[in-house]
């Protein structure tokens, strides 16, 4: 089950809904904008869901529209590619518990650590991605890639692009929402 955001829901609360109701089901965002969270807030939410649904929760992130960034939240659409790839970062770091120290992209973290929440094991993060740049960081960066609108042909080329940028060659998920 994928849940979103744009006009409507948050992405995590029909997922945290979804994990009591049908507790065999995986579970992930696709996607939460990288922007409208701040870095430990997001944090806090990733491992909550990750508790909530152990093993069957994958977090999606991306950079979402300059319309839902900057018209809906008021925030700067700057920088998207590095500000996904930077709070992929912060996320796998924050993730394991350890205390943040980090300056990024639009935004920095210092001191915050996860409590309670902290996931047992790690949390998948796929990254939206429908370009080559984008395609080529969720592969290296992150543990595959979402994307959409897309024909049979040409989600096999998209998946040849992320698993070529696995650094180790370790297999990359490409998920087509």
């Amino acid at each position: 089950v994928w849940s979103s955001e744009a006009n409507a829901t948050d992405a995590f609360t029909p997922l945290a809904l979804a994990s009591v109701w049908a507790p065999s089901l995986r579970l992930g965002t696709a996607i939460v904008p990288a922007y409208t969270r701040g870095p430990a807030t997001l944090a806090q939410q990733v491992g909550t869901m990750a508790a909530a649904a152990p093993g069957r929760f994958v977090f999606g992130i991306g950079t979402s529209s300059d319309v839902i960034v900057e018209k809906w939240n008021g925030l700067a659409f700057e920088e998207p590619y590095r500000r996904t790839r930077d709070t992929v970062r912060f996320l796998k770091d924050a993730l394991t518990g350890a205390k943040t120290d980090t300056d990024a992209t639009g935004f920095s973290s210092h001191g915050f650590r996860l409590g309670v929440t902290v996931p047992d094991g790690q949390v998948p993060i796929v990254v939206a991605a429908l370009r080559e740049g984008m395609l080529k960081m969720a592969g290296r960066e992150a543990d595959g890639a979402v994307v959409n609108w897309l024909s049979a042909d040409d989600a096999a080329t998209v998946s040849s692009i992320v698993q070529a940028a696995s650094p180790d060659g370790t297999p990359r998920e490409v998920v087509a929402r």
